[in-house]
């Protein structure tokens, strides 16, 4: 499967997938064709207003696939009272879309030729929000966070995934169960940078072999948050 450097130029005629997904879902409107041997309907005039009838004002709704401008914090009690309203990015689900090695700088992400670079940056679920907690699947006494007051993007979810992961492990953390698989990690991580030593172990090092990103999917717990899945490769 053949990847590319999320460096290049993007389109003025690309549409987000916010805005693909807003189209499957309410579809195209067209008039309906003539019914053979309808009645003929006569239009009746009304009166332009009637005696105490209520006063009706007028009120503009947000699109629900509105530009990602407009601020998350509008859309938090639905997302949080109905989670299950919440789509996430095409770049964040399981599948190939991207090749992301949390074990390298987020410079090396590689997108599928169909998928822009500005994908990047737009928001990681519709509607978007301002604060995720995603848990290590493989690893369950850990969990991250990530926060952005405007719109938190894919690039902010890869990047703070990338930081959690790449820090070294606390002393309570190396008495998780995959202790001896992050030392497997570890060593071999030296014998290809005898500089990694100086690091000591790394969170990243518990995966073991697996560390590439390998989606995001709704907890299984029910709960407002993301379980966070690795794989040997893509």
């Amino acid at each position: 499967m053949h990847y590319r450097i999320s460096s290049s130029d993007s389109s003025h005629s690309h549409k987000t997938w916010a805005e693909h997904s807003a189209q499957d879902f309410y579809g195209h409107s067209s008039p309906s064709p003539p019914t053979p041997n309808a009645p003929h309907i006569h239009t009746v005039s009304l009166p332009v207003s009637i005696t105490n009838a209520p006063h009706l004002h007028t009120v503009l709704l947000p699109h629900p696939y509105a530009a990602s401008h407009q601020s998350p914090v509008s859309y938090q009690h639905s997302s949080t009272s109905h989670p299950s309203l919440m789509v996430l990015h095409p770049l964040l689900s399981r599948g190939p879309n991207l090749m992301f090695n949390v074990t390298r700088d987020l410079a090396y992400v590689q997108l599928r030729p169909d998928c822009l670079p500005t994908m990047l940056q737009e928001p990681a679920v519709h509607p978007p929000v301002f604060h995720m907690t995603i848990a290590i699947f493989e690893l369950h006494t850990w969990s991250i966070e990530v926060m952005n007051p405007r719109c938190i993007t894919v690039h902010d979810v890869l990047l703070r995934i990338r930081e959690q992961l790449n820090r070294s492990a606390a002393a309570h953390e190396m008495r998780n169960p995959s202790h001896a698989v992050a030392m497997d990690s570890f060593r071999a991580r030296c014998r290809a940078d005898p500089r990694e030593h100086a690091q000591g172990v790394k969170r990243v090092d518990f995966l073991g072999p697996k560390v590439f990103f390998n989606g995001l999917t709704r907890a299984r717990d029910g709960s407002d948050s993301w379980d966070l899945h690795f794989s040997h490769g893509v």
